[in-house]
């Protein structure tokens, strides 16, 4: 399979998981902590490199993976699949945020222009109704988790590229360990939230080990062995098939529907990173890594 098509393949599989974690009845945070354990499994055997004890590097970004991931399935959960990939999808203009401080990484023009569409699009998000659904039972209250995801998300994009610059390939490792320390994590906030772990029925399970094999498992296995072929900004371009689909896909699974505000807060947030990902590829020369370079480095 050419390596641009197992980028979009990894997309098109990230983007199953609004739909499939709708399809689930365990509380919010067992949801995510039973996929990150079975999704850990999955990346030890499927990626090779990812076989080696966690160094303090790699254990210090499971706390802003657990954000990632944790706080999206909740964010997922309260608010429509849409409103929640496309807030997490807030990260670059995050990194954009953070990276002067904690990489010394300066933005350029073209980030400066993305975090202005990204920003407009955040707007729009959050200046629709928030309409109670079936499927999206506390629409603000996930909006903010959503904010948060992605937050979290442009933090362990930020600890990635730190990672990076050690040279030392321990990137496959972190994103398996992150999973491994994601599980006990979400079980012990259980208590906290009110929440109490159920046993689940079996369609329950079935949902679940998708979410963890195929959706995380394979998505990151497929997505490694085509990621060091395509350039950042190119994969960054074809990964935003994955908030494009999201909304679809939970539409025709759940009928959930979103606000037409919070579609076009989307596709200015998936337009605003997109832009960036063209605009780097006209570039001759290869600077550090920014804003937009860091969105295919790993998806929650």
């Amino acid at each position: 399979m050419p390596p641009t098509l197992r980028v979009l393949l990894a997309g098109a599989l990230f983007a199953s998981g609004g739909a499939l974690l709708k399809s689930c009845d365990f509380p919010s945070l067992q949801r995510a902590g039973l996929r990150a354990g079975i999704a850990a499994l999955a990346l030890f055997v499927l990626l090779p490199r990812a076989r080696r004890w966690p160094n303090a590097r790699i254990l210090l970004l499971s706390l802003p993976y657990f954000g990632a991931t944790g706080l999206f399935v909740i964010a997922n959960t309260l608010t429509t699949s849409a409103n929640a990939i496309f807030l997490q999808s807030t990260a670059p203009m995050w990194v954009l945020l953070f990276a002067p401080w904690l990489l010394g990484e300066r933005a350029s023009r073209r980030d400066l222009l993305m975090f202005a569409c990204v920003a407009a699009g955040l707007s729009l998000c959050f200046a629709a109704p928030a309409v109670v659904q079936r499927t999206a039972p506390d629409p603000r209250t996930g909006d903010l988790f959503g904010i948060a995801s992605g937050v979290a998300f442009a933090l362990l994009l930020i600890g990635m590229r730190w990672l990076a610059a050690s040279g030392r390939d321990e990137t496959a490792a972190a994103l398996a360990w992150g999973n491994t320390c994601a599980m006990p994590l979400a079980f012990l906030l259980m208590p906290l939230v009110g929440q109490t772990p159920t046993a689940g029925t079996a369609p329950d399970w079935i949902v679940i080990t998708v979410l963890g094999v195929v959706q995380v498992g394979l998505a990151y296995a497929v997505l490694a062995r085509a990621i060091e072929q395509v350039p950042a900004a190119r994969a960054a371009l074809l990964l935003m098939i994955e908030p494009a689909l999201n909304p679809a896909i939970t539409f025709l699974v759940h009928g959930e529907t979103p606000h037409p505000l919070a579609l076009a807060g989307g596709a200015m947030i998936v337009g605003g990173v997109a832009l960036g990902s063209v605009l780097g590829r006209r570039r001759t020369t290869a600077p550090p890594v920014t804003a937009a370079d860091a969105a295919p480095r790993a998806r929650p």
